[in-house]
Order: C-alpha cells, then sequence, then structure tokens
C-alpha cells in the first residue's frame, strides 16, 4: 500500500474502542504519511458501476421509453462506450453527441440504448427520450441517484488542493476498512468537479457503497451552489480560498463568497470542515445545526497541526485532534 497511518505509541485506535465520543476529548497522535504519486493520486477502485433500468432511466430524466433496453450502466463517451451501456448524449457549445449516434454503436460498441432528444435512423436497441437541455436532465438523473442512496456524502471545495484532499480522504477511510470499519468509499474520477462530472460520479455509485467523496469546483458564482444542491453533502469541506478564478470575479471575498456556497444550504446535523487558518474561509456563514471542525496550525483547532518533518519520501505531522462523531477521519 502506497500510503500508510499510524501512531508512533502503535495502531490508531477502532472506533469501538470507545464507547462514548465526547467532542472535546482530545488525543495526541504522531501519525506518519508516505507521501508518494500513488498515495497521493491512488488508482479508482475497481468497483463496478450499477445498472439502470430503462424505467429508472426514464423515471430519473422525467422522459419516454421510445424503444425498451436491456439494464445497463450509464457513459457520455462514445470513444470509451463499453458494452451493454446506455449512452447518455449531452448537447454543448461545441459539440452535440447526438451527432455521433449510429448504428455501428450498437453494432460494433454492443451500445444497450440511447438517453437523449433523438436517435440516428435505423436506431434498433433502446431509446428513452427526453426534451430540453442535456445537461440539466443529466443533473435530474444524478439527483435521483443521490435520493437512493442513503449512506455520507463528502464535498470538498476550495482554490487549489481539491484533487488530491480528495483522494487522500478517500484512501484514508479505505485505510479504516482494512482495519475493520466497514466502509465501501466511492470517489470521483481524476478532477470531474463541473456539473457533468459530479453528475456522474453520482450515477455511478456502486450498490453498497457507503460514503462518497466528490470534488466540486467551479469558475462563476452560483455553481457551487448547483453543485451542492445535486449531491447535498452530508459533510462539507473548504480547504481555502485564493486567486485561482480572479478573472471572473473583483475580489478575494467574491470568490470566498462563492466557495461558501457549499455550505448555503446545509441541514442540522450535517458537518462543515474548514480551514481556520484562512480568514476568508473563517468569514463564511455556517447554518444553524451544522458542526464547525477546524483544522489548520491555530491553537483551539479540532485537528491541529502541531510540528511536521520531511525525510525521503516520508512526511511525519503530529497532529493533535478532537474525537468527533461521524467524521470518520479523526480515527485515522
Amino acid at each position: 500500500m502506497a500510503i500508510f497511518i499510524g501512531s508512533s505509541s502503535g495502531a490508531a485506535p477502532h472506533p469501538s474502542s470507545f464507547p462514548h465520543l465526547f467532542s472535546n476529548s482530545i488525543i495526541k497522535s504522531r501519525q506518519s504519511i508516505s507521501v508518494t504519486r500513488n498515495s497521493i493520486n491512488p488508482s479508482h477502485p475497481n468497483t463496478p458501476s450499477p445498472t439502470w433500468t430503462a424505467s429508472e432511466i426514464a423515471d430519473a430524466v422525467n422522459g419516454k421509453i421510445v424503444k425498451w433496453g436491456p439494464p445497463g450502466t450509464v457513459s457520455t463517451d462514445t470513444r470509451t462506450l463499453q458494452p451493454n451501456q446506455w449512452f447518455f448524449a449531452i448537447a454543448g457549445l461545441n459539440f452535440d453527441a447526438h451527432d455521433f449516434i449510429t448504428p455501428e454503436l450498437s453494432r460494433n460498441k454492443g451500445c444497450a440504448g440511447v438517453i437523449g432528444n433523438r436517435v440516428c435512423e435505423n436506431w434498433d436497441k433502446g431509446f428513452v427520450q427526453f426534451d430540453g437541455n442535456t445537461v440539466i436532465s443529466l443533473m435530474k438523473m444524478a439527483s435521483y441517484a443521490r435520493n437512493r442512496f442513503h449512506g455520507e456524502v463528502v464535498g470538498v471545495t476550495g482554490s487549489v488542493g481539491k484533487t488530491s484532499t480528495k483522494c487522500m480522504i478517500a484512501l484514508a477511510l479505505q485505510i479504516q476498512s482494512s482495519r475493520g470499519l466497514v466502509l465501501h468509499v466511492h470517489q470521483s474520477r481524476g478532477n470531474w468537479n463541473n456539473e457533468i462530472g459530479v453528475a456522474l460520479s453520482l450515477i455511478g455509485v456502486p450498490a453498497g457503497t457507503g460514503i462518497v467523496v466528490l470534488e466540486m469546483g467551479m469558475s462563476g458564482k452560483g455553481e457551487i451552489l448547483e453543485l451542492a444542491r445535486m449531491a447535498r453533502p452530508t459533510i462539507r469541506v473548504i480547504l481555502n480560498v485564493g486567486a485561482s478564478h480572479f478573472q471572473n470575479f473583483s475580489s478575494l471575498e467574491e470568490i470566498g463568497m462563492a466557495k461558501g456556497e457549499i455550505l448555503a444550504e446545509a441541514k442540522p446535523g450535517d458537518v462543515c470542515v474548514l480551514n481556520a487558518d484562512d480568514p476568508l474561509v473563517m468569514s463564511l456563514p455556517v447554518p444553524l445545526g451544522v458542526k464547525k471542525v477546524l483544522f489548520g496550525q491555530r491553537v483551539g483547532c479540532d485537528v491541529r497541526l502541531v510540528a511536521s518533518e520531511s525525510t525521503d519520501e516520508v512526511l511525519e505531522l503530529e497532529l493533535s485532534y478532537r474525537i468527533i462523531k461521524r467524521l470518520y477521519l479523526v480515527y485515522t
């Protein structure tokens, strides 16, 4: 395994070791984390994507079944389409995927059916038709998938470090599963952080998954809010606020407010994880009843970096942290 997390005094305690969890309990532990490339960007687990029936697809996109097709997974790319997958045709600004629907898609690729506005002549496989914007319909399907998922969803945003942090969170949770805490983790692929990437990540959540870790990006106002409404994270993470999208904003404060959209509709009982060392992050409003978990170097952080030392490819971190209900990372 490319990453290891442990304590200088032995293995990290399993949650069952704590019959009662108190938010003010402090544990100091020295952690060692390998920072090889594979540890920061682990390969996506080879877990099967869920199959969708034609009826489920039609319900999800508010469409109609023009021609029945077999259950299958969903793809938006004809180049990587696998046998028995449904092709969701996206019409973008520069291309229209409906133009790539040909009889060869079923004969040579084994396409199970098409989800979209139209198909080509002589199309002989499944077809679920809907009217209107294809991206909006894809997001409707993602919301349908989210409604039938009852586990935890972690949403990660910030100006820098989203993909690496998402991967590290997912990997840490997977390690907990190997230690006896059963956590089947699904993470978004690569930097799938826009409306299409987040939607496909939700549509592809495998059966039996307990936790989904998603990256959420933006280039303008309102985009994070839209992603958060679709994914409804139960744990919402803001890493930092920087000038990476300054061309679309007039100030860092505006960028911060746009990042803070991930918190806007959090519900009581949800958790928000905030960088206490970033004043713009700390200035963001948190809805009533949402638990705040702070990380950083400041005294009083729930997860505090006390010291760090780097030797070769190993980064040693000395952390102090509180035991926090539902925030599984505290057990690493």
